[in-house]
């Protein structure tokens, strides 16, 4: 089936770079051109041009592309600047050609000596400088096609043009020499850090009292903040009637305490009792009070009118849920709401059972939420388990992170960094193709000419691979398109050398 799949990919890529007419000889750079690929940050040139010679006017063929997707530029200006040593500066400039993607700015060297040459895409109200360095402009024509590159024919090399480039998905990034780390895809679950959450239960058995406002999910509170009361019920055995005797009973109390306190206060007076005789009837004066007040709060609590059990929040947040009704009846130990500050978060990284008996020192944590990693600053690992739970399988590694990017509930993938980190060359995952159980690397070495490589596997560090073989850091290789790629070296001839022009 692959082999039926190349040549008509071939044949299709061939139709797409030949339909805009107008072809160039295959020979053009080849007979004294001078190509040149260049990139910044936001765009791709590939450019070819002759040799500068002073007063005689040299055409760029510039294909333009875009670094984020490869695809062609359609629209802006390019600017062709000779900066000479004293200021003086020669330029030229066009819009996109009838060949989209495809700029021919027409440049007149007005001297002959070293100048500096850049090439400047203007458009979308941005610039892209593509600073090309030092260049001669020579002084006859005839200097010119002497110092013009020869042409060395590589056999290793394979031909895909800008345009049939442009056509398909495709997509060059370079290799990195760098420090990198083991990572493991794992689950993410987002939790409140414990420290940052606190419920609110009913101390007793009773009614809901609140003022004007009922406190709702959403709301911010204060610690030390009274939210509600609480009006406890009668206990068993008790009613009204026994709450009201109750009360009877204790002013009688009181009022015999004080009577007898104000009698010992006169035999003491009059040297006829001893001081200690006083002291106990002021005591028991005072006894009888506490319990008259007592006897009354439990009264007025029953009938709403007293202040009852307060409902107080033991932390500063956000009601996070909230199922407290004004009057509603409840039991002891229900939960009426719970508060939380949901920028005080724990990521729970949830690590495969088979994974989780060789992971080493941990390094980090990349989140990705809709394939994208999520930029979390401060984020730092409180505690590895080291347990994998029974039901799960999983052990939990656990980082802390204060943002609001995330939400207390919420389950995202991520990619757990551990071991030791070691310097290595690393791809993307995407660039390196298995082919015939050799694993290789499509690498672009100039716009339109590309190189396979061989390379060997490594440690996997998220979405990049340690590989070892014949690349160097700072190379771009192919992680869209590979295919194609494959397609035109199997099939030069369906490709040719040239391209519209």
């Amino acid at each position: 089936m692959k082999k039926m799949v190349l040549p008509a990919l071939a044949a299709l890529l061939l139709i797409s770079a030949c339909s805009n007419g107008d072809q160039t000889a295959a020979g053009a750079s080849e007979a004294g051109g001078v190509v040149v690929t260049h990139y910044t940050d936001q765009t791709e040139l590939f450019a070819e041009y002759r040799p500068l010679v002073v007063d005689r006017r040299r055409r760029f063929d510039a294909h333009l592309s875009r670094v984020s997707d490869y695809r062609a530029i359609t629209a802006g200006r390019l600017v062709v600047e000779l900066v000479w040593p004293d200021g003086k500066i020669d330029t030229a400039s066009a819009t996109v050609s009838e060949t989209p993607g495809i700029f021919r700015p027409l440049l007149t060297a007005t001297r002959a000596g070293q100048a500096r040459l850049q090439l400047r895409y203007q458009g979308g109200g941005a610039e892209s400088v593509h600073d090309l360095g030092m260049v001669t402009v020579h002084p006859t024509s005839e200097a010119g096609a002497a110092a013009a590159p020869p042409h060395v024919e590589n056999p290793d090399r394979i031909h895909f043009p800008k345009e049939a480039q442009w056509k398909i998905p495709f997509r060059a990034e370079p290799a990195s020499d760098g420090l990198i780390a083991e990572t493991i895809p794992v689950t993410v679950d987002v939790r409140l850090a414990p420290d940052a959450e606190a419920v609110i239960s009913s101390p007793v058995s009773g009614v809901v009292r609140t003022g004007a406002s009922v406190p709702a999910t959403g709301m911010t509170v204060r610690a030390g903040q009274q939210l509600a009361t609480v009006s406890a019920q009668l206990g068993g055995g008790e009613d009204v009637a026994s709450m009201d005797l109750g009360i009877a009973e204790a002013r009688i109390a009181l009022d015999a305490a004080r009577r007898e306190s104000a009698r010992m206060n006169t035999l003491v007076e009059a040297e006829a009792a001893p001081q200690r005789r006083l002291d106990e009837a002021r005591t028991a004066e005072r006894l009888a009070a506490a319990q008259l007040s007592a006897a009354q709060r439990r009264r007025a609590a029953l009938g709403g009118g007293g202040p009852g059990v307060p409902l107080v929040a033991p932390i500063s947040g956000r009601i996070l849920h909230s199922s407290l009704v004004r009057g509603a009846s409840m039991e002891a130990g229900t939960e009426l709401m719970r508060i939380g500050d949901p920028s005080r978060l724990w990521l729970v990284a949830r690590v495969p059972e088979s994974q989780a008996s060789g992971l080493g020192a941990v390094q980090g944590l990349d989140v990705m939420v809709e394939g994208q990693r999520l930029a979390l600053p401060g984020l730092r690992a409180v505690t590895n388990t080291g347990f994998v739970d029974p039901a799960t399988r999983t052990a939990e590694v656990i980082f802390a992170y204060n943002g609001t990017d995330l939400r207390p509930g919420q389950r995202v993938r991520g990619r757990l960094s551990a071991g030791e980190s070691r310097r290595a060359l690393s791809v993307p995952v995407a660039a390196v193709v298995n082919e015939g159980g050799q694993d290789v690397v499509y690498v672009q070495v100039s716009g339109e000419a590309f190189e396979r490589r061989l390379v060997q596997r490594g440690i996997v560090s998220g979405g990049r691979i340690a590989v070892t073989g014949d690349l160097r850091g700072g190379e771009r290789v192919v992680t869209v398109g590979a295919a194609a790629v494959r397609a035109a070296a199997t099939s030069p001839d369906a490709f040719g050398h040239g391209h519209a022009h």
